[in-house]
């Protein structure tokens, strides 16, 4: 890493600026809506010497692109303060250079206090209201600093760059002022994130927007930094918690590059719930306590047994701890919780449902994410974040599902939940076990994702699925959930190994 960019960390470091959270409840919402364990807030450079020194790094970027410019520009909000000490900082080493920013309301006195804008209150609204408006008219109304003359190279600066929102909204601005050419946005930290269509956010504005984007340092960067247990200018080593919460993040929100680094730099995420390759697991979807503790009494001793899968009718008909509580009295083979469905809300949700199946002492959670690909992978965070195991599901088992057998839910939006899981390293996945031409499909969606799958499939016995046949696309790592077939069963005990040899 380049000295300057471990300058730049540590002084994030030092001044507060660079926050790597070790507790949930610190976490902070991302103007994206996101929920990070990291932030960088380059408003806390509230002084002269912190300014200064800013100022000093995004000059040095900026020289050591390389690209020529006329202008540099500050992105609301941040850009404004960043921009002015960057030009100070230019100064001092012997270039001066213009800059401007620009308002998030226009100016309605002086030069401008002619212009009416019929009760707009965007910044959208204002710039269709003000379509009318010369050239020098808008200039006049938004323009704080050096005005742009048509024809003039911009270099763009803000602090950090997650989904871009911001700069997207600043270029129709500037689009909206005048003719300008964009070389190059310069910014602070590059958080590596995607964008909610899985692609990397600042690869995608480069490729719409013809700008070079440059940053000072990247997540990965600060995550090698921290790992090194920085010490400061006083000798005084730099302890920072919360990487483990850094790294998940960064598995389940960072763009193919990121990614790629933390499974070079951490190995892949590859969880094991089940200790055997192969199992069957109970689907514990009986009426009282007592049936599912006595069906827990009457298998836990099978070897093929692998863990119990618990649904919604024991987790609210008598209490999560309490179901917990029966299993643990027999077994301590995994929990494993399926809320059917979770993962259907909004992305916020997710970090309250982590957090209370870790609370009640579950192992592992199912999630099927039909909200869409926001929701799937902050549900998958905070689990990880919980240190749950996750299992994702996409397909169904029963008729008129997905859009092929007449149901809802598109064929590839249902292996967008399986490819989207196995990109934030998800290895767990639940399949229809009585479609086996689906789990095939889903096999090679996730294999292409560079992951080994582990199937646990339902569908068995009542909807006319059959195990050994399932277990012939699904590959080495298997798990059948079976239900009715054990539960409804005479001899539990004895249903159990009849299923169990069918592995």
């Amino acid at each position: 890493m380049d000295e300057y960019k471990k300058e730049f960390i540590l002084f994030l470091l030092r001044t507060g600026a660079l926050k790597i959270f070790e507790n949930p409840s610190d976490d902070r919402t991302l103007k994206s809506k996101r929920i990070s364990p990291w932030f960088v807030n380059i408003g806390d450079f509230d002084d002269g010497k912190t300014s200064a020194a800013l100022g000093g790094f995004y000059a040095d970027a900026i020289s050591n692109s390389g690209l020529e410019f006329d202008l540099l520009y500050g992105i609301p909000d941040k850009g404004r303060e960043i921009v002015v000490a960057t030009t100070n900082e230019m100064a001092r080493k012997g270039r001066n250079v213009p800059r401007f920013s620009t308002r998030r309301v226009p100016k309605d006195h002086g030069e401008a206090s002619s212009v009416d804008y019929g009760g707009a209150r965007t910044i959208r609204e204002f710039i269709q209201a003000s379509q009318h408006l010369s050239q020098s008219d808008r200039i006049k109304s938004w323009v704080i600093g050096r005005s742009p003359k048509n024809g003039d190279r911009l270099v763009q600066l803000d602090d950090v760059f997650t989904a871009g929102d911001a700069k997207y909204e600043a270029l129709n601005m500037l689009n909206f002022l005048g003719e300008f050419s964009f070389p190059l946005l310069t910014i602070g930290v590059d958080r590596q994130e995607v964008g909610i269509d899985g692609k990397g956010a600042i690869e995608g504005y480069e490729r719409k927007t013809g700008t070079k984007v440059i940053s000072i340092a990247t997540a990965l960067e600060i995550y090698d930094f921290l790992k090194s247990e920085p010490t400061l200018r006083s000798g005084q080593k730099l302890k920072i918690n919360g990487l483990e919460r850094l790294t998940n993040y960064i598995r389940v929100y960072g763009t193919d590059a990121a990614r790629e680094g933390i499974i070079e730099r951490c190995g892949k995420l590859e969880q094991k719930i089940i200790e055997r390759d192969r199992s069957v697991i109970p689907a514990c979807d009986v009426e009282t306590l007592e049936q599912f503790e006595e069906l827990v009494k009457q298998t836990a001793d099978v070897e093929g047994i692998g863990g119990y899968k618990i649904g919604f009718e024991l987790g609210l008909g008598f209490g999560l701890p309490a179901v917990v509580e029966a299993v643990r009295k027999h077994t301590d083979k995994p929990i494993i919780y399926d809320h059917q469905k979770a993962g259907t809300d909004i992305p916020d949700t997710g970090k309250n449902y982590a957090r209370l199946m870790k609370k009640v002492g579950v192992d592992a959670v199912i999630l099927f994410p039909q909200s869409g690909p926001e929701t799937e992978r902050a549900w998958i965070y905070h689990a990880l974040d919980q240190g749950l195991k996750v299992i994702v599901g996409g397909r169904m088992t029963h008729p008129a599902y997905a859009v092929s057998e007449g149901g809802f839910i598109t064929d590839e939006g249902a292996l967008d939940m399986y490819r989207i899981a196995a990109r934030a390293g998800i290895n767990n996945f639940v399949v229809p076990g009585n479609k086996p031409e689906v789990i095939k499909q889903v096999r090679d969606v996730v294999e292409a994702e560079g992951v080994s799958p582990v199937f646990y499939a339902a569908g068995f016995i009542a909807q006319g699925g059959n195990i050994s046949d399932a277990t012939k696309v699904a590959g080495n790592r298997f798990h059948g959930i079976v239900g009715r077939g054990i539960y409804q069963a005479k001899d539990m005990h004895a249903a159990a190994i009849e299923h169990t040899s069918q592995l």
